[in-house]
């Protein structure tokens, strides 16, 4: 079986089990992605849930990290 990545393009990079369990449980039940609206900027973004579990976001940095790691842009 193929290692699991993260959309910055490591190995999933959990420090903890339980975490990397409950998140793969989440994803089972409601996908890989969930939709972030920043209301400041009127737009929302596809985002995985493995990299909002392992990276530090904000919706001012959102934009930038959707082009960086590809999230797609969606109507919010």
């Amino acid at each position: 079986m193929p290692e699991k990545m993260c959309a910055c393009g490591k190995p999933l990079h959990y420090t903890s089990e339980l975490t990397q369990h409950l998140v793969e449980t989440m994803i089972a039940d409601l996908g890989d992605c969930v939709k972030i609206t920043v209301m400041e900027l009127g737009r929302a973004f596809m985002v995985p849930r493995h990299f909002i579990a392992l990276h530090t976001i904000t919706g001012r940095d959102l934009p930038k990290l959707a082009e960086q790691y590809g999230f797609k842009e969606i109507k919010p």
